[in-house]
Parts: C-alpha cells; sequence; structure tokens
C-alpha cells in the first residue's frame, strides 16, 4: 500500500511539473509577438535629396529584418537578439557581416517601441538618467542628463502629450545649443501598440551652418502578424565578402 502511494505521489508530481510546462510554453508563445512597418525617408543634406525605401519586420526578443530599397538597388540586412548584423545582396548571393558596433537594431524606432516602449524613447540604455520632469501648457516635459561628464549631449529634453506619448525630442550641447530635435506625430495604435507614423528629425552635430533633414514616413503597421519577412535568413550558401566587395555588389543589384 505504501509503495502504491508512493508511485501515486510520484505520478501526480510529475503531472504537475508537466502541466506547469505546457503553461509556460504557452506563455512564451503568448509574449512573443511580430511587428512591421514600411518607411520611406527622405533625407536631404547641402541641397541634395537622398530616397529610401525599407520594409521593417522584427520579432519581440528575436531578430530584427529589413528589406531596403534605395537608388534601384534591394537588399537585405538582418540582426540577431544577440547584436550581429549582416548584409545580403540576393543580385550576387554575397554577404557581408559587420562588426556588433557598426549597426544596432535600436537604430531602429519600430524596435524601440516594441521592445521598451516610447517611456523615454531609449535615453536610460544611453547612459541617461531623468533629472527633472515640469507641466508646460498642455504638455509634460521630462528632462534627461548623462551620466558620463565626457558626453557630447549635456541634457536631453522630451514632450509628451496628453496621452504621454512622445512628440518632440531634444539634444542639447554643453553650450546649450540644439544637436538634434525630433518631432513624432501621427501616432497610430494597433493591437495595444502605439507607434509614430510620422517623424521627423533635424541635426545640427555636422553642419555648421546648415542642418540635416530627415522625414520618415511610415505606412502598413501590422501587429502579431507573422510573415516571410520575419523569418528571414541569409541563404547557406551565400558567399562571404568584406564590406567594399559588399558595396560593389550593391551596385550589380541595381535594377
Amino acid at each position: 500500500m505504501l509503495n502504491i502511494s508512493n508511485r501515486a505521489v510520484g505520478t501526480g508530481r510529475l503531472f504537475f511539473i508537466f502541466a506547469g510546462l505546457l503553461i509556460l510554453g504557452s506563455l512564451d508563445l503568448q509574449a512573443q509577438r511580430f511587428f512591421h512597418v514600411d518607411v520611406e525617408t527622405k533625407t536631404v543634406a547641402k541641397g541634395k535629396m537622398r530616397k529610401t525605401d525599407k520594409k521593417i519586420y522584427y520579432t519581440k526578443g528575436g531578430d530584427l529584418n529589413i528589406l531596403w530599397e534605395t537608388n534601384g538597388t534591394s537588399y537585405y540586412s538582418t540582426t540577431s537578439a544577440f547584436g550581429f548584423s549582416q548584409f545580403y545582396y540576393p543580385a550576387t548571393n554575397e554577404v557581408v557581416s559587420l562588426a556588433p558596433d557598426m549597426m544596432k537594431a535600436s537604430d531602429e524606432l519600430l524596435f524601440q517601441f516594441a521592445e521598451f516602449g516610447p517611456d523615454d524613447l531609449g535615453l536610460s540604455r544611453e547612459g541617461f538618467f531623468p533629472k527633472s520632469t515640469k507641466k508646460d501648457g498642455d504638455y509634460i516635459v521630462r528632462t534627461f542628463e548623462p551620466r558620463s561628464s565626457e558626453a557630447v549631449c549635456a541634457r536631453v529634453e522630451i514632450a509628451y502629450n496628453s496621452d504621454y506619448l512622445p512628440i518632440y525630442c531634444a539634444y542639447f550641447d554643453k553650450k546649450g545649443k540644439i544637436i538634434t530635435k525630433t518631432y513624432l506625430s501621427n501616432y497610430k495604435v494597433e493591437k495595444g501598440f502605439a507607434f509614430p507614423m510620422r517623424v521627423t528629425e533635424i541635426s545640427y552635430l555636422k553642419e555648421k551652418n546648415d542642418s540635416t533633414v530627415r522625414l520618415d514616413l511610415y505606412r502598413n503597421l501590422e501587429i502579431d502578424h507573422r510573415t516571410d519577412g520575419h523569418i528571414f535568413r541569409v541563404p547557406s550558401d551565400a558567399k562571404p565578402v568584406d564590406l567594399k566587395s559588399g558595396l560593389k555588389s550593391m551596385v550589380k543589384g541595381k535594377k
């Protein structure tokens, strides 16, 4: 009788452990989200305009895949959750592997909003801490300062609307001059995810008497809809080349 009871208890434990694993697996599947958005970027610098189109696919906690289309050329980039990035050129079946600091998933606004939300636009991960908060009319303005005294930027200000979504962000140097300012507007909410569909950035960092203006126009926002873009992988038979050769592949890939 004792042996039967022990077996029953052991079986019961196994059942609850197995059930727990199933629940955890289900939670993981529910937590995994898929994000997709297309963006047309227009950059004006020194009187010249450059246009780039991208299809951005991000799997929460996973890969960031981008289909780039610029100057009649199409190519892919993929950045893993571990920070490894590659560019793939279909026309020549060549692949370039980049150093981790050359291309980051956090460079994409979709990644920042999907992974961390709109709270501080990634400032905490860049080494900034919140210094103060104040009310300015209908807006809330938060000021952030860098933890390092050697930082080029002395402070950052973010203005939030009544829904606590960032609509303006400005970086200031140590003399109080604006380095960059960004306007975020036309927010779209899809399945509880809010994202600005129009972003304008004005940068004075590299220009002495001029500025660089970049306009990002987003469209086709999709949430939790898995597509081929999310599962893109560089073909196993792709030829590894260096960055210089990869740039030549871009020219070969023109339509």
